[in-house]
């Protein structure tokens, strides 16, 4: 099933990023999607409605896969609770089991239960994380149960229903809207057009530093003992030794070129989007060192005292925002 997964992302990256003469043939497919957007989005599109006593960012992309919503959400949230704002975080709880049911995130709960990107952004932020398939159902019961002033959604841009005050799409700096056609001819979720609309574009480490957003090395925690250190000082650890990543990111390429920006000569194995890495997979690995993303390491507590984990390591990273977005986040908190 993974190599299956794994075949047909490698294809749609041909066909939307480098010019693969499917995309022709879909087009037809995509025109029928687009009037389904242009339609929804006309009847239900709720920027600028939030009547719910709370404040609605969110946090979406216009193309399908990863983009870094979550460590850009991450990084919102972080900032906001330094201004004394309470925050909660709304998710579709993607490729977990609950339904249309809205359910509060808690310590208990397991990314198969809830996702992967919700479980990390509670464990991240230490904030209400409620996870529904209605974003709408979701919001509602964020404010009924909890007294927050802001409430960011993970990913749903598209989700017209969705009342929201303040839009942010997060882009790819490299491979940018790809062919520009909607899927699924073309990565977009909807036309290009709709960056016009939005309050904010961010792209990592774009050349325009209003919307650039960087990567940084926090901590690199041992997932067995939990120790946590500086980056200088897990180097010192490593002493030179060799290094495998494995991560199941929607752009594992970053994950890797980010290690490697930073001196390391690393074994890169990539598997499909949220994906669960696998006992077996890991005791397949020889070297000493094992680095994984924080989104990966929530999928493993269960491997923690398991005999692999004290080779286990989990990179920790801070996300930096534009300045500009702060300060015009800044005065909206102020004037509203």
């Amino acid at each position: 099933m993974i190599d299956l997964r794994a075949s047909l992302e490698r294809l749609l990256h041909r066909i939307w990023y480098e010019g693969h003469w499917a995309s022709h043939c879909l087009i037809p497919l995509s025109r029928l999607v687009e009037w389904e957007i242009r339609r929804r989005a006309a009847l239900d599109l709720g920027k600028g409605v939030s009547q719910q006593g709370a404040k609605v960012w969110v946090i979406g992309g216009l193309t399908v896969g990863g983009t870094g919503k979550t460590p850009v959400l991450i990084a919102l949230g972080e900032w906001l609770r330094h201004q004394g704002v309470s925050v909660g975080v709304i998710s579709r709880g993607y490729r977990g089991r609950v339904g249309k049911k809205a359910h509060i995130v808690s310590a208990s709960d397991s990314a198969t239960d809830v996702g992967d990107e919700p479980l990390l952004i509670q464990n991240q932020l230490d904030c209400p994380v409620v996870v529904c398939r209605d974003r709408g159902a979701a919001l509602a019961a964020m404010v009924r149960q909890f007294d927050v002033d802001v409430v960011l959604s993970d990913d749903g841009l598209q989700h017209y229903s969705l009342p929201r005050d303040l839009e942010v799409v997060v882009l790819d700096g490299k491979r940018g809207l790809g062919n520009g056609r909607i899927i699924p001819a073309g990565p977009l979720r909807e036309p290009a057009a709709r960056l016009g609309s939005v309050d904010w574009v961010l792209e990592r480490n774009s050349n325009d530093p209003d919307r650039s957003f960087e990567y940084g090395i926090r901590t690199v925690r041992q997932v067995s003992s939990g120790k946590s250190l500086s980056w200088p000082d897990w180097l010192v650890q490593l002493s030179g030794r060799p290094v495998t990543a494995i991560t199941a990111l929607g752009q594992p390429g970053q994950f890797f070129e980010m290690l490697e920006e930073r001196g390391l000569n690393v074994t890169g194995i990539a598997l499909p989007d949220h994906e669960a890495i696998s006992l077996r997979q890991l005791e397949s690995l020889t070297t000493d060192f094992v680095l994984m993303t924080a989104k990966d390491a929530v999928k493993l507590d269960h491997l923690k005292n398991s005999e692999i984990a004290s080779r286990l390591w989990v990179v920790e990273i801070e996300t930096r925002l534009p300045p500009s977005l702060l300060a015009k986040l800044a005065v909206t908190l102020r004037t509203d």
